[in-house]
This record gives C-alpha cells, sequence and structure tokens, in this order.
C-alpha cells in the first residue's frame, strides 16, 4: 500500500493541474521553504563565525582575568605571578600597567589607552604579535612603542615615525594636577580588526612604571590566561582569594561580556523569527493540498469504490505535500550552504566595491562578516522543515480520506 501511495503521489505531482492558481501556491511553498532553510543556516553560520572571531581574535589578545591593585601598586610581583602561574587551569601570568592619556603626532592627537607590559610575558598570555600588519615585535625596548591600527590611521604615522605620550598626573583626590611626557619610535602596528585598533598602545613596563612614578618592583596588576575562558568569574574569585593584596577582580566578561551575550541572543532570535517563515511557507502546502484534495474528488471516490484503503489516500496526500517540503529544503540546503561558505568573500567584494566598511572596526570587535558553517545546524534546520511540512499535510489527507464516493460520483 505504501508503493501504491508513492506512485499515485507521483503520478498526481506530474500530471498539470487544471488551475494555474494550485500551481503557483504549490511553487510559492516550495519557494519560500527554500528560502527560509538557506537563510537560517546562513543566519546561523555567521552567528557561529562571530562567536569563533570573539574566541580566536578578542580573547586571543585581551586578558582572560585581571586582578588590579585598589592601591597604587604591587610589590614584589615576579614572587606572586610565580605562585599564582601554578594555580589549575591558569594558562599564562603577565604583569602590567595601563593608564589613559594623550598621543601626539606633529598637530593629531588621539586619545589612547597605554599598556605596559613585559613582552616576554605578554606573549604568554596573548597573541597580539599575531596580528602585526607594520614592522616587528622582536623585543619592546624603552622608548618603543606599538599602536593599534586605528590609531596609526588617526595619526597618519607609519613605523619609524615619533610620536609623544602624554599622561596626566593626579592629587590624591582624583584632580589632574600637571602632566608627564616621553617620546617614542613606533616599532609596529597592530591590525586586530576591532575597536582596540582605535583604542589602545603598548610599551615598555619599565618605563611606563617610572613614567607614572612606580616604586622599583612594582606594577598595577596581573592578567591572565586560562585554559577554559568561560570559566573566568569563578577562576577571578578564585585567583582574588589567594592574592596576598587588595584588589580589583576583573574578567573579560565584565568588559566584553556583552558582546557573547548579544550573539547568543541574536542567534536564537534569529532561529525563532526564521523557524516561523518555514512555518508560513508550510502553510501553504496545507492550501495547496486542500485544493487538490477539492480537484481530485472524483479520483478519489473512484479509488475508494476499487476498495483502496483510506490510509492509503491519507498517504498518498501526505507524500503529494511533503514533495515540496522534502524539494524546497533540499534546495534551500543547498543555497545556505553555498552562501555560508562563499558570505567572507562577497562582502570583502562588496566593502571593496564601495569604499568603505559596513561594520565600522571603530565601533565592533571586528569589520568583517565571518562564517563558520556547522553540519549540526544544518541537520537541525533540515529536520525542522521536514517536520513543519510533514505536519502541514496531516489534515488535508485526513480530509482527503473522508470523501464519499456515493456523492461524489452521484454528482457526476
Amino acid at each position: 500500500m505504501a508503493n501504491l501511495a508513492w506512485t499515485l503521489a507521483k503520478r498526481y505531482r506530474s500530471t498539470r493541474h487544471s488551475s494555474g492558481f494550485i500551481r503557483f501556491i504549490s511553487a510559492s511553498s516550495t519557494l519560500g521553504i527554500a528560502l527560509g532553510v538557506a537563510v537560517l543556516i546562513l543566519a546561523l553560520s555567521v552567528m557561529n563565525g562571530f562567536e569563533l572571531a570573539l574566541k580566536q581574535r578578542l580573547l586571543s589578545v585581551i586578558p582572560h582575568v585581571e586582578l588590579e591593585a585598589v592601591q597604587s601598586s604591587l610589590s614584589d610581583w615576579q614572587r606572586k605571578q610565580q605562585l599564582f602561574s601554578k594555580v589549575a587551569g591558569v594558562a599564562g601570568v603577565a604583569p602590567y600597567i595601563k593608564t589613559n592619556g594623550m598621543l601626539r603626532a606633529g598637530t593629531a592627537v588621539k586619545a589612547v589607552e597605554a599598556r605596559g607590559v613585559s613582552l616576554q610575558h605578554e606573549r604568554i598570555i596573548s597573541d597580539f604579535s599575531r596580528y602585526v600588519s607594520e614592522g616587528s615585535l622582536d623585543a619592546l625596548d624603552s622608548g618603543q612603542i606599538v599602536l593599534g591600527q586605528g590609531i596609526a590611521d588617526a595619526l597618519q604615522v607609519s613605523v619609524g615615525a615619533q610620536v609623544q605620550l602624554l599622561l596626566p598626573k593626579l592629587t590624591d583626590d582624583g584632580r589632574i594636577a600637571s602632566h608627564s611626557s616621553a617620546n617614542f619610535t613606533v616599532t609596529a602596528i597592530v591590525a586586530l580588526g576591532g575597536q582596540l585598533d582605535y583604542s589602545q598602545v603598548w610599551l615598555n613596563l619599565e618605563q611606563l612604571a617610572a613614567l607614572l612614578a612606580f616604586t622599583p618592583d612594582s606594577i598595577q596588576g596581573f592578567a591572565f590566561s586560562l585554559t577554559d575562558v568561560f570559566a573566568a568569574p569563578q577562576m577571578a574569585r578564585e585567583l582574588g582569594r589567594m592574592s596576598e593584596d587588595y584588589v580589583y577582580l576583573l574578567d573579560w566578561f565584565r568588559s566584553q561580556g556583552h558582546v557573547y551575550n548579544d550573539i547568543q541572543m541574536v542567534r536564537t532570535i534569529l532561529y525563532l523569527v526564521l523557524a516561523l517563515v518555514i512555518a508560513v511557507a508550510c502553510f501553504n502546502i496545507i492550501a495547496t493540498l486542500v485544493m487538490a484534495v477539492r480537484e481530485k474528488e472524483g479520483d478519489i471516490a473512484i479509488l475508494l469504490t476499487m476498495g483502496v484503503s483510506p490510509g492509503t489516500i491519507v498517504l498518498t496526500f501526505m507524500w503529494l505535500g511533503w514533495l515540496n517540503g522534502l524539494i524546497g529544503s533540499i534546495i534551500g540546503a543547498v543555497a545556505g550552504i553555498a552562501l555560508a561558505s562563499y558570505i567572507e568573500p562577497l562582502f570583502a567584494a562588496v566593502t571593496q566595491w564601495l569604499g568603505k566598511s559596513l561594520l565600522d572596526p571603530s565601533i565592533y570587535f571586528i569589520s568583517f562578516i565571518p562564517s563558520m558553517l556547522q553540519w549540526q545546524d544544518v541537520v537541525l534546520t533540515l529536520a525542522v522543515a521536514l517536520l513543519m511540512s510533514l505536519l502541514a499535510t496531516l489534515y488535508p489527507a485526513w480530509r482527503a480520506s473522508k470523501v464519499q464516493p456515493a456523492r461524489v460520483l452521484g454528482q457526476h
């Protein structure tokens, strides 16, 4: 009986309907499902790409956890660094000093966050040297400075240029009393493709400590990289309990967690919205089958009279409607996979054609559209589309099995 239902469904599908409107509704349901599936696969791949970019780019550069001194500085930092590095879950520890200041080149001035680092230790917790677009980061000696690409563009400087860093000196009550300044040579430019390019510069730890009048062998805090980036809040509390000093507990969830939460929220909203788009397209299957049942009432009555069971009639029209969903889902999956695979070069081509980025890197943490296709997303999307298509066939197919042969044939 299943083979008979499949044969009848193929026959009805290959036979041209007498009504052009039925053909239009049938085609629109297939197209709607294909469009919904393709866009959903693309949207999920882009969200996966943003999450991957957050992990591989932003979280590979910024510290996962920071312990920052409540008072002016932390002393005897080498011994404390050794203690922290032995904690389970800690991949690396590096000292730092950071402050806000102004960077000047000629008449151009840019507000920056100056971060003093020990390059030897910083390489353990950060991959920012991997994103050097100009110059080199073999060393970061006194008198040398590394700029973000956005800062270099704003100041119109390149490697080898001279810049002046102006740092405020504050009174005990937080007011600006004066400022200190120092001249630096740009030794490298880092292009992360995000907000840090427009806000941060790196310089030698000891030189920044001297400019801020830190006592010898003292730093502002420790920066940590973790083996599990999502354990940052718990690790911050654990490391804070180990600290011998009063420190602020900072983790990347406080500074960048909104980006991760936004990605997850947008992923959920997109999935719900596009699943509803697929559901609306499936309603067209109901309309198509209802009209097809009415058009084929004579055929159904004859089949029932010849002894074909109502169950076979139900399966026939379920197959007939589900074929629309199956074809639409396959077309949509192929289109979605192709779009997800080529969205990055397509976006780059559009950006080059327009002459400007559609994602302003001074606002967003990246300036490109990333994509990472995951096959479980494709399977889940196909499963949802096919299930909705199948459910849409149930009522019309049941109605087809309830055709009364005596009434229908008596009208002819």
